[in-house]
């Protein structure tokens, strides 16, 4: 698996496939978490044997993981509000041709 992310990230990174550089740049960034993730998650193994390190692991992961959800949570509200800003000033539009047209 932590192969796997490794490829997709330098795939990521070198071929930019998407049209947009900041979509781009999102989807580095997850490949990135996902590759954080799995790599904490190797020390969840008898690998490690402290139990505190675990536990104090465990909350890295969680932050890491939170870091990820403010980030994406934040991308989706500032476009959703864009998208019903943009909606609202089309209906004023639309209204205020509206009423020039009953006025002609």
């Amino acid at each position: 698996m932590n192969m796997n992310v490794i490829v997709q990230v330098i795939i990521l990174g070198n071929v930019a496939p998407f049209a947009l550089r900041f979509t781009n740049k999102f989807e580095l960034f997850s490949e990135c978490i996902v590759w954080l993730v799995m790599y904490h998650l190797i020390c969840f193994t008898p690998f490690v044997s402290d139990l505190q390190v675990r536990f104090k692991l465990g909350y890295v992961v969680i932050a890491v993981i939170s870091l990820h959800l403010v980030v994406s949570l934040a991308i989706l509200a500032k476009d959703s509000y864009r998208s019903v800003r943009s909606k609202r000033r089309d209906r004023k539009a639309s209204k205020f041709h509206d009423q020039q047209r009953q006025e002609l």
